[in-house]
């Protein structure tokens, strides 16, 4: 029997590494003032469908129930946090702070990276409409990059509202954009050829935004961008929020970004800011301000700034620079010179473990000498030896598995003697 495709199992370094990045975000995000909230593995499919239509359900686990309502497995976490937020969550103090984590699913080709279940985490800002917002959760995503120690990542960030206004004077409005967009986020030129021409986009329009998706650079680029945009009051306003974002962010220590004004980004509810990171040339996290979705989930007009990270993206990015995971390594086994000690090593153990030391007991029945070695395969920082004789006078063997030296303990003193030697 194997494992469904597009899925893993996780074991070792693998699954050290995606808990050591669920660890360093559940610290920043508390340390941001985000509260966590948790939503169900499923919900009402027309959650994810009243934004990207019906042709969304190929590419995502949907299916009915046993009294025929059709459901689907979460394809990303934003959407239900909003139903969430729109259920339970209205009448809180704004702005509303919020992380998660959760397994999402997706029907896709697996691919390098890419898989069918995954796991995501997230923080969203509900009810600020002001730069402030923006340049929080962007801040937070560089935290994130730095204390995990990744080498070389990109940030880059944007605005969509430049893309969209744009394609709107040259009469391409509404739901009609996102297959344009959904083109330039893949930098799929000849897809976007297509679908500007499938909508009459004249020459100058198509000129006009395959410039603007094309500036990359530092803040100077905006200059650029203002030269092409000067006949466009939208596009400008968009221009003077990114600078306003921007400039946020060099208050708030960052200042290791790149300007991409060509970012769309694959989901189409994001309206204003957007922004996305990168590592070793791989997506790994993406967000965005999303003014209209709380509204088209059915909810009064409110502003909303968001990211989603890719855990397991990021854990595989951490493996492949070797960043150091720090793993808790086994303080002690606890060792029976013979069959008759087990009662006492396992009392042993109780004590150790309680006092809150990481402890293992032989439970093969093996010999101690392969006991020994066994607890050597394991990493085990120490061996506590039980024998009978050290036993009578209250003590028990305590051996350094690094050096092989031994010395007799008092029984009462092991716990204390473990955590000395453990703090150096």
């Amino acid at each position: 029997m194997r494992r469904p495709r597009g899925t893993r199992d996780l074991f070792g370094p693998e699954l050290e590494s995606v808990r050591k990045v669920m660890h360093v975000m559940n610290e920043i995000f508390k340390r941001y003032g985000y509260v966590e909230v948790e939503t169900p593995t499923f919900e009402h499919l027309e959650l994810f469908t009243k934004k990207s239509g019906a042709s969304v359900v190929n590419q995502i686990y949907a299916f009915q129930d046993k009294s025929g309502r059709w459901l689907a497995l979460r394809p990303e976490l934003t959407a239900p946090v909003v139903r969430f937020y729109l259920e339970r969550l209205k009448s809180f103090p704004k702005p509303l702070k919020l992380f998660y984590f959760g397994n999402c699913f997706r029907y896709e080709e697996p691919q390098a990276g890419r898989y069918r279940q995954f796991l995501q985490s997230g923080a969203e800002i509900i009810g600020s409409s002001r730069p402030e917002a923006d340049a929080e959760v962007i801040a937070l995503v560089d935290e994130v990059a730095k204390e995990l120690g990744l080498r070389g990542y990109d940030l880059r960030i944007g605005n969509v509202g430049l893309l969209r206004e744009i394609l709107s004077r040259a009469g391409v409005k509404g739901e009609e954009q996102d297959p344009v967009m959904r083109a330039i986020d893949a930098h799929d030129q000849a897809k976007l050829e297509e679908e500007l021409d499938k909508r009459g986009v004249g020459e100058e329009y198509k000129k006009l935004l395959k410039a603007v998706a094309g500036l990359r650079g530092g803040v100077e680029v905006l200059d650029k961008a203002e030269e092409l945009l000067s006949d466009l009051t939208k596009a400008r306003a968009a221009l003077r929020r990114l600078r306003a974002v921007l400039r946020l962010l060099e208050l708030c220590g960052v200042d290791g970004y790149r300007v991409d004004l060509g970012i769309a980004r694959g989901l189409e509810y994001y309206t204003d800011v957007v922004f996305e990171l990168y590592v070793d040339g791989v997506q790994v996290a993406g967000g965005g301000r999303y003014d209209e979705l709380i509204e088209l989930l059915g909810g009064e007009p409110c502003p909303a700034v968001g990211v989603g990270f890719g855990v397991d993206r990021i854990a595989q990015a951490m493996l492949r620079q070797g960043v150091e995971i720090e793993e808790r390594q086994l303080d002690c086994m606890v060792l029976p010179s013979s069959g008759e000690m087990l009662d006492e090593c396992l009392k042993i153990a109780r004590d150790l473990r309680r006092a809150g030391l990481s402890v293992d007991v032989d439970l093969m029945g093996r010999s101690l000498r392969k006991a020994i070695a066994y607890a050597d395969a394991r990493r085990a920082r120490y061996a506590v030896i039980v024998g009978a004789r050290d036993l009578a006078s209250g003590k028990v063997t305590l051996r350094n598995m690094t050096t092989g030296e031994q010395e007799l303990v008092p029984r009462e003193e092991l716990a204390n003697k473990l955590k000395e030697v453990q703090a150096t």
